[in-house]
């Protein structure tokens, strides 16, 4: 196969799973002997039998139009028609083996077969009904711009280019140069020190009165002389921090207001967007009354505000990677649960990463000398203390941190190994 009917079958394949595999169907009746054969013209006719079941004229006619309209036409041709045929006898043969395997009945298939089939449900039905929402008339967009002209004002302008140099001499050379007739691009190429735009005539574009020119940066003071130009003038040269600056007024653009026909598509979406929703929400409340919708604020206010487990946040905690973002997931089990029973684990763990990991050894000694105040009768009591005396010596301690994860370990153990390896 050809590398570009290789691609056309790959694209082709993507393009099948998108529009959906469809569930194999009853067997086709084999034609009755004696009967007239099927016409080439027949959507009945059966192209493949796979086992019991039936690919046909029809079905496959079907999934062309289905196709995405960039992928129908090359499925037209008789080579685009042979493979999607191919790909339908692969879904088919995959479809049947599945359904014999069981994969239909289980339960995390049901469920998202049902997830898809009320998305679908809803979706076209929302469809349908947002069909029926009147489009703005020609004469509502009108009258919205007419009320809202200050956010179609284009702010005046001055189209310029400039000639940048180090001293105010060679930049009063340069402007002698232009006086006697030379050509603005031709001196910008030659006497320019700008880098950037001495190449293409010393080109800067559009700036407003707001002075943000391209490449110079903000100057609202050299906006201010620029604004006094005439369309082909040169001013300056005036000083900037980037040096001196001469500047010729290709343009000048007074402000004014865009046409209404320029900005007409835009408002019509906008509206279009702004009547849409309130169509919306107007046929949502309509649905919701004619329900019933009720709710039991006691039951969803219990519901909306139960908070976390201490043990889920211990876990959480534990899965964030950064040592700052783990601390901060211990502090908040600390605050919400202080009497838990990981309370222990967590406040041993601050300590630990501060120590272990961030060498802050202040703040680790401050959160293991909460653990012997704080849960004295804990098991990790005796490894704060260990910790306490000897995080700051060579002896390094040997420690696994899951080990003062109750989570793992409902009983907990000896976190800290002294130096002859014995708990």
């Amino acid at each position: 196969m050809s590398r570009a009917r290789t691609r056309f079958a790959a694209a082709l394949l993507v393009a099948l799973l998108a529009c959906g595999i469809a569930a194999p169907g009853g067997a086709k009746p084999k034609t009755p002997k004696g009967a007239k054969a099927a016409t080439s013209s027949d959507t009945s006719a059966v192209l493949i039998r796979v086992g019991s079941e039936a690919i046909t004229r029809g079905d496959v006619q079907r999934r062309i139009e289905d196709l995405p309209e960039a992928m129908r036409s090359g499925a037209q041709t008789p080579e685009g028609r042979q493979q999607l045929l191919d790909r339908m006898v692969e879904e088919k043969v995959w479809m049947i083996s599945a359904l014999q395997a069981g994969v239909a009945d289980r339960d995390r298939v049901r469920s998202q077969l049902e997830d898809q089939r009320r998305n679908l449900i809803i979706r076209t039905w929302i469809q349908e009904v947002m069909a029926t929402s009147p489009a703005p008339s020609d004469s509502e967009s009108k009258i919205y711009y007419e009320q809202h002209l200050a956010d179609y004002r284009v702010p005046a302008s001055v189209t310029v280019r400039h000639i940048q140099t180090k001293t105010q001499v060679d930049a009063r050379k340069a402007l002698a140069s232009l006086k006697a007739g030379a050509d603005f691009a031709r001196v910008a190429k030659t006497a320019s020190t700008d880098t950037l735009t001495r190449s293409n005539g010393g080109i800067l574009g559009a700036v407003t009165k707001e002075g943000q020119f391209a490449v110079l940066g903000h100057q609202p003071a050299l906006a201010e002389s620029v604004f006094t130009l005439k369309k082909g003038q040169v001013g300056g040269p005036w000083k900037t921090e980037r040096g001196w600056q001469l500047i010729q007024a290709d343009e000048v653009n007074p402000e004014s207001t865009r046409p209404f026909e320029q900005v007409r598509p835009m408002i019509l979406r906008q509206l279009s967007g702004d009547r849409a929703r309130l169509f919306y929400n107007s046929k949502l409340d309509s649905l919701r009354k004619s329900l019933r919708v009720t709710a039991d604020s006691a039951a969803i206010k219990r519901f909306v505000s139960q908070r976390k487990t201490a043990r889920e946040m211990f876990q959480e905690a534990q899965a964030r990677t950064a040592a700052a973002d783990r601390i901060m997931g211990y502090q908040e089990l600390l605050s919400a649960y202080p009497e838990s029973d990981v309370a222990p684990q967590a406040q041993f763990m601050i300590g630990f990463i501060q120590s272990e990991e961030l060498k802050n050894y202040d703040e680790a000694e401050k959160a293991f000398r909460a653990v012997l105040t704080k849960y004295p009768k804990s098991e990790l009591a005796a490894s704060a203390q260990w910790m306490v005396q000897h995080m700051r010596s060579e002896d390094a301690p040997q420690f696994n941190p899951t080990e003062a994860d109750s989570s793992r370990t409902p009983t907990g153990k000896t976190a800290v190994r002294n130096s002859s390896g014995k708990p």
